[in-house]
């Protein structure tokens, strides 16, 4: 199903017609290059209740595309809502994962952690600050397939499909099945949770799932399109909704807000925001490897210049697949400037599936952050009748 907001002053296609001098291919070509665009812009009443109006721009939540690490913003969610919903444990309680069949080569304990083992407030940071793939599959083993989606449902995110762990090379019953997981304190075992194998059946609903015209099965490349049936999904729609639950939950009716309290939230939104050079557990010293743009790919991923302290990014990249995404809340605290923006868009020249020659430093990041720059001189010449407090 298309969705569209209909809007007769969206300025979006505008916006896009304005970079078409440095991604002509992209502007000429949107839905090659499968390019979806979410913003909502958002006023504020006098009692500074946030109003939101949403433009959209070739938005189709039944063309697929890969979410590659987006989906590790709802896996963090539910991770904090879990943790909670178990009672005996916390987010900073430390944790030991049976490596068992599923990680054949072990798993990595955490040396950049303070017990030197990972919980799950410290595999949050990771899997935010530089989108540690390794930090999100724990968190899949903490939750399993099935919880996962049927929470994800439940809430109202009917798109959902989960289907896999990041960067491991597992078939379907590996993927269905979690290690054990242990969670203490100093010594003492707080909870225990044993392997769990998936039941829930997952359709596939979308279109356009074969994709590129070669790919690589290892190191032998073949002839036709890589098949995405068995991959994660989760649309647009979704993704650009669930940020604004986290942002704003008071502006959603009760069984639609996540359950988490106000310090859940606060740990959330920070582990969103936080820049490379801001953690001390992990620590990433090397600026010119994790610079503040590494993982803000929206007005700042194609620099590697300081993001002013006036402005904050509240996000979660995803790049796979020659797919690059960002899904973001942006907040300029001194001009008073704030949006929503979540965007995708495909760039593989060379239409070769797995040979990991995408164009994500020539095409795919500088666009997503000319379009983060656009968007957001775009809202400083909006005029508002009232100002966020």
């Amino acid at each position: 199903m298309s969705c569209h907001f209909n809007q007769s002053d969206n300025p979006l296609p505008k916006i896009i017609s304005s970079m078409e001098s440095k991604f002509s291919d992209v502007v000429r070509n949107p839905k090659k290059h499968k390019l979806q665009i979410l913003y909502t812009q958002i006023d504020r009443r006098e009692a500074n209740e946030p109003i939101f109006k949403t433009y959209s721009f070739g938005l189709d939540t039944n063309d697929y595309f890969y979410p590659a690490s987006a989906i590790k913003l709802p896996i963090a969610v539910l991770a904090i809502e879990k943790a909670n919903l178990l009672k005996e444990i916390n987010v900073h309680n430390r944790f030991e994962i049976d490596s068992g069949s599923v990680y054949k080569m072990g798993v990595l304990v955490s040396p950049d952690s303070k017990s030197g083992y990972p919980s799950i407030a410290h595999s949050i940071r990771k899997m935010f600050v530089v989108s540690d793939n390794n930090s999100s599959n724990y968190m899949y083993d903490f939750l399993g397939r099935d919880y996962i989606n049927k929470r994800l449902w439940n809430i109202g995110f009917k798109s959902v499909r989960m289907r896999h762990r990041l960067s491991l090379q597992l078939n379907e019953k590996e993927n269905k099945t979690t290690s054990p997981i242990t969670f203490y304190e100093d010594s003492k075992i707080l909870h225990h949770q044993q392997s769990r194998f998936a039941q829930l059946s997952l359709d596939v609903n979308t279109k356009n799932l074969l994709i590129g015209k070669k790919h690589y099965a290892g190191k032998k490349k073949k002839i036709g399109p890589l098949d995405f049936r068995s991959k994660n999904f989760m649309d647009l729609h979704d993704q650009h909704e669930l940020i604004k639950r986290i942002i704003f939950p008071e502006t959603y009716q009760a069984d639609k807000r996540f359950n988490l309290s106000d310090d859940d939230l606060s740990l959330l939104r920070r582990e969103m925001s936080i820049l490379p050079r801001q953690s001390d557990y992990p620590r990433y010293a090397e600026y010119d490897k994790y610079y503040d743009g590494y993982c803000k790919f929206f007005m700042f991923g194609d620099t590697k210049q300081e993001i002013p302290n006036h402005i904050k990014i509240y996000n979660k990249i995803g790049l796979a697949y020659g797919f690059a995404l960002d899904n973001a809340y942006i907040v300029d605290i001194d001009n008073n400037i704030e949006f929503f923006l979540t965007a995708v868009l495909y760039s593989n020249s060379n239409e070769v599936m797995n040979d990991n020659m995408y164009d994500y430093e020539s095409i795919s990041i500088p666009f997503l952050s000319e379009l983060g720059r656009k968007i957001y001189n775009y809202e400083s010449k909006r005029e508002k009748s009232n100002f966020p407090k």
